[in-house]
């Protein structure tokens, strides 16, 4: 699956850069790549942090710097070549990307400017079981979840999947009988590490309220925190994801913690995200949020 799918991306990608000078749509790029809009659409913005039309339109601007610049094109010929609908637009679009507008530009010189390179497949670590996304950092709000706790002995996880088991009776006795859910489709399952053998897990739904909790189920409010999410994404259903697919993933947050980030782990907890309205036999996909703070320096 992994180089099936990094084929297909650098395929797309060298799609656009010869095609740069087309009116591109997410309708035309699906047909071409032969993948479905939404995963296109998701795909895209996991690797790049922008919509297909952001990233089109950002190389658009980047490839108009040679005839601009070196070239000295008139600017409406240079917003006809690249497919902007007036001269207008290709101004505004420049503008709101580097701040200045194309004229400007010109009479100022070559100056620095921050511009969208190529992407290429290479921006995704594919893994033993699947591939994982470099990470996006966000600031969540406090959240309620409700759950069955329980505790792991890591040692017991490696070899019996303990948190695996959990996670799947939670979902098959619980998860559609709770009151109050925020998101009905979205699976969270809440660990608490406590020491360097044991942890908690609970498998939970977040919810508005944790005035009414299930008897054999376990309510926790989580404080608002800053995160870095790490995607995981595999070709089986997600419900299937085990400590076996995990130890290749934390190796990889272990070892971007180190030489990629300017971040570190700042709790002792850390939670997976499931939406199961995006789950399919053969794809699944899980967010990993790792409370995280900058590092002093």
């Amino acid at each position: 699956m992994q180089h099936d799918l990094l084929d297909t991306l650098d395929k797309l990608f060298d799609y656009i850069e010869d095609h740069i000078q087309d009116k591109l749509t997410l309708d035309h790029l699906a047909s071409v790549t032969h993948i479905s809009k939404f995963h296109l659409h998701r795909m895209f913005k996991h690797v790049s942090g922008q919509l297909p039309g952001e990233y089109i339109r950002s190389r658009k601007l980047a490839r108009s710097l040679e005839q601009l610049v070196n070239l000295n094109w008139k600017i409406i010929d240079i917003s006809g070549h690249y497919a902007f609908e007036h001269e207008q637009s290709y101004i505004r679009a420049f503008k709101q990307a580097f701040g200045i507008t194309p004229l400007q530009y010109r009479k100022q010189g070559a100056g620095d400017l921050e511009f969208t390179a190529r992407m290429t497949s290479s921006m995704i670590t594919t893994l033993p079981y699947g591939y994982i996304f470099k990470p996006t950092y966000v600031q969540k709000p406090a959240m309620k979840l409700i759950g069955q706790r329980s505790h792991i002995r890591y040692a017991d996880n490696e070899e019996h999947y303990e948190a695996n088991s959990a996670g799947n009776d939670f979902f098959e006795k619980h998860f559609h009988s709770i009151p109050n859910v925020l998101q009905p489709n979205v699976y969270i399952g809440f660990t608490n590490e406590i020491n360097q053998d044991y942890s908690t897990y609970q498998p939970s739904v977040e919810v508005t309220s944790l005035d009414h909790i299930p008897e054999e189920l376990d309510g926790i409010e989580v404080p608002a925190n800053q995160y870095a999410v790490f995607k995981f994404v595999c070709d089986f259903h997600p419900s299937l994801i085990n400590i076996d697919h995990l130890d290749s993933v934390w190796t990889f947050i272990d070892e971007y913690w180190q030489s990629h980030s300017g971040y570190e782990k700042s709790d002792p907890y850390y939670f997976e995200r499931i939406d199961g309205s995006l789950a399919q036999d053969h794809y699944g996909e899980m967010d990993i949020y790792i409370p995280a703070k900058q590092i002093s320096l």
